[in-house]
């Protein structure tokens, strides 16, 4: 007896030449079921955990909204977003989904025709690709090219840059004032261009980046100079204000320091974007060193109330 086995189905590409659109709408689509009178929430939406998901509403009008990354391990966004969506009165869920850079595109376009996604999160690495797609950006997302938040506008995706203002807001609520600092800047990913033109915006005397990459790292550099910014490559040498970590590294056991350690002064602020661990070893270095440290947490805790904004319109 022959067994047939069936072949699973082709992926679909998705062409850049074709706009991302959903299925056409009901005729008379359901009213809205998103916004709902506020739960009563625990004043402290920013837990040291992320284990206690006690008090949160889930049922089957709960708007689902994802965080796309590779890996998502290390997040720490879904409970504290969750909880603050839920406290303004919106019956939304945030949820990690582990998807590789090939599969973004062909996700992205799936989740248009699911009716209660209404957005995503992106981290990395996986900011520059979604910018890249057929998206309409804003401002932030198109100067530097990459975008963390996306939201569904009608039968489209919408997306935006928040990582750079959460940036700046977590330094600044950490003491240090940007305007006439100088910079020294690992990356030049994604998240490294919100930081750099936000840093720029927000007055930085001078930025120099470095990365592994000497493409990305000149092509980063022109842009903020077509801008009227200062900027070079990084010369280790040289002292620097504010130090920067916005590359992985750091993120795993065994992973090289982004930052050589004779870079490091006391006296400087070395802030890193890696979240998890929450000290890393640049960061232990650092602190060692006698120089102030800013973790990771703080950008994502500063994006918080922007992120509930950003995605406030497509909940409504």
């Amino acid at each position: 007896m022959r067994c047939c086995r069936s072949r699973p189905p082709a992926r679909s590409a998705w062409p850049r030449s074709i706009r991302m659109r959903a299925p056409p709408r009901p005729s008379a689509p359901p009213p809205n079921s998103f916004t709902e009178t506020a739960m009563p929430m625990p004043d402290d939406i920013l837990p040291d955990t992320a284990l206690d998901w006690s008090g949160l509403k889930l049922d089957g009008r709960t708007a689902v909204l994802g965080i796309i990354g590779d890996p998502v391990a290390q997040v720490k966004a879904p409970l504290p977003l969750t909880r603050l969506l839920q406290r303004r009165g919106i019956n939304a869920v945030l949820v990690p989904l582990h998807v590789r850079a090939a599969d973004v595109a062909p996700l992205l376009q799936t989740l248009l025709a699911v009716r209660n996604v209404a957005g995503v999160v992106v981290t990395v690495p996986h900011k520059q690709l979604v910018a890249g797609l057929p998206i309409e950006t804003l401002r932030a997302a198109r100067e530097a090219r990459a975008v963390n938040v996306v939201r569904r506008k009608g039968d489209a995706w919408q997306g935006d840059l928040l990582d750079g203002a959460g940036f700046v807001s977590g330094l600044v609520r950490n003491g240090f004032d940007v305007n006439g600092r100088s910079v020294g800047l690992a990356g030049a990913g994604g998240a490294g261009n919100a930081i750099a033109f936000a840093l720029a915006a927000a007055g930085a005397a001078r930025i120099d980046v470095r990365d592994a990459d000497d493409a990305k790292r000149a092509d980063l550099v022109d842009r903020l100079r077509a801008l009227g910014h200062a900027a070079g490559d990084w010369d280790a040498a040289s002292p620097r204000d504010l130090l920067v970590n916005a590359t992985p590294a750091g993120m795993r056991d065994g992973d090289p320091l982004p930052i050589a350690p004779s870079a490091i002064r006391a006296g400087q602020t070395v802030a890193d974007v890696i979240m998890e661990p929450h000290t890393t070893p640049l960061l232990a270095l650092a602190q060692r060193q006698g120089a102030r440290i800013v973790h990771g947490r703080h950008m994502m805790d500063e994006q918080l109330e922007r992120m509930a904004d950003f995605f406030a319109e497509a909940l409504q």
